[in-house]
């Protein structure tokens, strides 16, 4: 069963611009559900909310337009564009929206006794990009999911270096953080600027190269 939904293959899209706003609000539309993963794009008029709810799983909010005031077990955060925050599975939570407001949604349930998320603070607001912190070249990244059938990776890529060749297993979501990126697959190559995606289908082979300082996260969905 195909993973993906409501976006095609090998193009890229802003990831901000794919949800319209609308009047008094909140509009949706599911990107990926299968298994462990639901990730769902949210546009908020203002002063609308989420009310108080929990769910068993753990949930990562990333703002790509606005600003959201997040209630994790009563304590607020306020949450802007550019920034994330990773709200527990099992404790009430609750979303209101300061001004027009968009956020990716990344939903990732729990196996048996491993957690959704790894290597990530709970209940704390900071730049997305800013997960992987002391970077000072060449190419690193940051497991953050690490389950059977979901895995992902944190990538910080500088100016020139490169991902060669690599052919996926299961379908792939990029989402370009910071920088710029030159997306290979097959004889196609196209430019990633910061909160695009793109997503590649299973058994292709594709490259990555930074054009600029970059960081970028993989989901792997099998």
């Amino acid at each position: 069963m195909k993973a993906i939904k409501n976006i095609e293959f090998n193009k890229i899209m802003n990831l901000e611009k794919i949800v319209p706003y609308g009047d008094k609000t909140i509009n949706s539309l599911m990107v990926a559900l299968k298994n462990s993963l639901n990730m769902t794009i949210f546009s908020f008029d203002e002063n609308e909310m989420l009310s108080e709810h929990s769910a068993p799983a753990d949930a990562l909010v990333y703002i790509l337009d606005g600003e959201l005031e997040i209630s994790i077990n009563k304590i607020k955060h306020n949450v802007k564009k550019g920034q994330m925050i990773l709200m527990p599975a099992n404790i009430l939570h609750a979303l209101k929206a300061l001004k027009k407001s968009k956020m990716l949604l990344i939903i990732v349930k729990k196996q048996e006794d491993l957690g959704g998320f790894i290597n990530l603070n709970y209940s704390k607001e900071i730049q997305m990009k800013d997960i992987l912190v002391g970077f000072e070249g060449g190419v690193v990244s940051k497991r953050i999911i690490d389950l059977k059938d979901l895995t992902s990776l944190m990538f910080a890529m500088s100016e020139n270096q490169e991902i060669e060749h690599n052919q996926t297993e299961g379908e792939l979501f990029i989402l370009n953080l910071d920088g710029e990126l030159d997306i290979i697959i097959g004889d196609n190559q196209e430019l990633m600027k910061k909160d695009d995606i793109i997503v590649i289908p299973p058994n292709v082979l594709y490259q990555i190269k930074a054009k600029t300082d970059s960081k970028f996260i993989l989901i792997e969905i099998n």
